[in-house]
């Protein structure tokens, strides 16, 4: 990131205040960087998502936002800054109304949750457009928003972006070498947890099945991840496995959090803010999903496979299972999730722990 930039024109853009979605925006502020270039390019981002564009390219600067502060506030900090362009990645009013509040001459947002009169410049959200992925959403945005620019040697971006720099991946060698784990050693990572709710949370006990059976196979190394009010879910699969696994759960930054995923060989994940994470430094993901719509938030790029199994109800986008029997998880088979980490094996041409091929290996 390129702190205090002196460039004339200058673009402010409200990302998204949760780490899946801040992740999944990446793409389109490439894109905006791409059809701006001479612009100052700044964020306006929660601080719990800061960490995700640090060492973005893309961008020149950062104003940062916490929950004590007011819209008014906020409003004050943009004001200062004189943005000539804002531009509203989230569907909120609030959004919306600090640009408004900061006397953003221009204004552009999706026409949505009655904001209209605060927008400049109003984007309509085709309704069919609402099945399409997230990051399809935001780079949708700046699409129309530039339509009519002449865009020859433009290219629209759909890679995600997040940098590992080699500070951290030598801090992460060092954390892992701390609890015994060389640079030979084969990682896979799990993360049982999942912010929004228990509905998108496969069962603890699975998750210590799935990792004692990839012990007795191939000879990996466990790693569970997690924020610290996952640790409680953490330590019961811990507590549960036959192997004792390393629990990183609460332990890590998020900056931390990417270089150790970024070590890992598959990362095996409910539908979370880390399996975005894990699909943004290029590692295979297994995703789990019940509640939430794939179709929408499965882990972007190609190669990662989503274990999901569709009955009447799904995808309910509930944090609480309504019926309390969270059926859409509970029928999703130890064996099925352990085919999707094998063949995301076969796929980097890994081997057992008896240094034959994963192909063809029974289940």
């Amino acid at each position: 990131m390129r702190r205090g930039s002196n460039r004339s024109f200058r673009i402010i853009v409200r990302v998204l205040n949760w780490l899946g979605d801040a992740v999944l925006c990446t793409p389109a502020l490439t894109t905006l960087r791409r059809r701006f270039p001479q612009a100052s390019l700044s964020v306006l981002a929660h601080k719990r998502v800061e960490e995700v564009f640090y060492y973005n390219s893309t961008i020149d600067d950062m104003i940062t936002f916490s929950d004590v502060e007011g819209y008014w506030s906020i409003a004050r900090k943009l004001r200062r800054k004189k943005f000539d362009l804002g531009i509203i990645f989230p569907y909120s009013f609030s959004s919306a109304l600090i640009f408004f509040l900061a006397r953003i001459p221009d204004r552009v947002g999706y026409a949505t949750q009655g904001r209209s009169l605060l927008l400049t410049r109003r984007i309509e959200l085709n309704p069919s457009f609402r099945k399409e992925h997230q990051v399809m959403y935001y780079l949708n945005l700046v699409r129309q928003m530039t339509q009519g620019r002449d865009q020859k040697s433009e290219v629209e971006s759909k890679k995600l972006v997040w940098n590992v720099t080699e500070d951290e991946r030598t801090r992460a060698e060092e954390l892992l070498r701390e609890v015994g784990i060389s640079q030979q050693d084969r990682l896979i990572g799990m993360n049982p947890g999942a912010t929004y709710g228990p509905a998108k949370r496969w069962f603890p006990d699975r998750f210590a099945k799935v990792g004692d059976e990839i012990v007795k196979r191939y000879g990996a190394r466990i790693i569970i991840f997690g924020n610290s009010q996952e640790r409680r879910i953490a330590n019961s699969i811990a507590n549960m496995m036959q192997k004792m696994p390393v629990n990183f759960a609460g332990r890590t930054n998020l900056r931390e959090l990417a270089a150790m995923i970024s070590r890992c060989q598959v990362f095996v994940t409910n539908d979370t803010g880390s399996m975005h994470i894990a699909a943004a430094v290029g590692t295979p993901v297994a995703a789990i999903f019940g509640s939430t719509n794939p179709q929408k938030s499965a882990p972007w790029g190609d190669g990662h496979i989503v274990t999901r199994k569709e009955i009447e109800c799904s995808p309910c986008m509930k944090k609480i299972c309504p019926r309390r029997h969270y059926k859409c998880m509970e029928i999703i088979e130890v064996q099925e999730v352990l085919k999707a980490i094998e063949q995301q094996f076969q796929k980097i041409g890994g081997q057992n722990k008896d240094g034959k091929a994963y192909e063809g290996m029974a289940l």
